[in-house]
């Protein structure tokens, strides 16, 4: 079981067409209610919503959740729902992509994946045939990625 962000969502849409691939990999994908309102304002722009409602696996959140004073001091509501609701319902591990959102899920003990970290880890179970691909996808949707990050992703899936 996992939590996503908006972020990584739209960015795993772009990089592959579709997100089935979450549930494959991590199980139940929990998308919280505030994270499903931002997907949802953008869906002139993308499927990302759409494409989640209708992937096997993903639950979303129709109800908020109370984000409490520290968190929403620091992250915005999609960013603090994710953390809040792992926390929450101990789900260990989160997918987060803002630097500072993975800080804080850190810091708060969760394991963190990125948008990144999960395409790894699509290459390394048989699942993804060219991260370097996906990679491209996503860089020719706008998604900027350091060097060095993409070196080390492509190092980790033997590219």
């Amino acid at each position: 079981m996992i939590v996503i962000n908006s972020s990584p969502a739209i960015n795993l849409t772009a990089a592959l067409g579709s997100l089935e691939l979450l549930a494959d990999l991590y199980g139940t994908v929990i998308v919280p209610h505030a994270v499903f309102q931002e997907l949802e304002a953008g869906a002139a722009k993308d499927q990302t919503a759409k494409l989640l409602c209708a992937t096997p696996g993903v639950e979303i959140r129709s109800q908020p959740v109370a984000i409490p004073a520290w968190l929403s001091s620091l992250l915005d509501a999609g960013e603090a729902a994710v953390i809040h609701t792992a926390l929450q319902e101990s789900i260990a591990t989160v997918i987060l992509d803002d630097l500072k959102a993975r800080r804080t899920a850190r810091a708060a003990g969760l394991e963190v994946t990125g948008s990144l970290g999960v395409l790894v880890q699509a290459k390394k179970v048989g699942r993804l045939p060219s991260l370097r691909v996906a990679i491209a996808g996503l860089q020719a949707r706008g998604v900027w990625l350091a060097r060095d990050v993409v070196e080390q992703a492509l190092r980790l899936a033997g590219e």
